[in-house]
């Protein structure tokens, strides 16, 4: 059976092959394809499960960005369209898998924890933060500083992307890619966020 997990850009596929070492997640289960985007992923995911047979299980790793909602009905468009019946009215919020005869093995997971209204990977990193970080507050502090400046333009809606860079900004080696940082134990995969989205990894790909 092919199995391959489809996601936006190499940060993600990045963290997603951290969190798969540290849950030892087999390497060989399945392969990650970074595809430079949401829409790309959308249409690949289209395209593969219109062509499709069961022998196929199918993945993908989408943000939530500024509406979960009209994410998850972007999903269920595609799947409709593939043939796939009573499909859930939100998504699972351990991770969507729909399995249905004759069709592909299907996974969701929108980011950060496919329940709240917005967010993007970096909302799923903070989870990741260690407990009590002195630098993670500082970091924050900084980042609000700078919104109430009058010469800095800043766009709210990022502003947990701009608090994860600059919290990595402060550490011992600083500013390391998002899975490396995940190796280097600056942001820590042992905690019930990551070790849920391991277990969708887990179900989807590997029982």
């Amino acid at each position: 059976m092919k199995k391959t997990l489809l996601v936006e850009g190499k940060d993600d596929q990045h963290v997603i092959y951290a969190i798969r070492d540290i849950y030892e997640i087999p390497k060989n289960t399945f392969i990650i394809e970074e595809l430079g985007g949401v829409e790309n992923v959308l249409k690949k995911a289209d395209s593969t499960l219109i062509d499709g047979s069961s022998d196929i299980c199918l993945g993908i790793v989408i943000d939530a960005d500024e509406d979960i909602k009209a994410r998850w009905q972007s999903v269920s468009s595609i799947l409709e369209k593939a043939g796939y019946k009573d499909l859930p009215n939100s998504p699972d919020a351990n991770g969507t898998i729909i399995r249905q005869e004759f069709l592909p093995t299907f996974g969701v997971w929108i980011m950060p924890d496919n329940k709240i209204e917005s967010g993007y990977l970096e909302t799923f990193l903070t989870y990741l933060v260690p407990e009590n970080s002195k630098s993670w507050e500082h970091a924050k502090n900084s980042v609000a500083a700078l919104e109430e400046k009058p010469f800095i333009k800043t766009n709210v809606d990022h502003t947990t992307k701009a608090e994860i860079h600059t919290f990595l900004a402060w550490q011992e080696e600083p500013g390391k890619p998002f899975g490396t940082a995940i190796t280097a134990k600056y942001l820590q995969a042992d905690n019930p966020q990551c070790q849920s989205f391991a277990n969708w990894l887990n179900r989807l790909f590997v029982d």
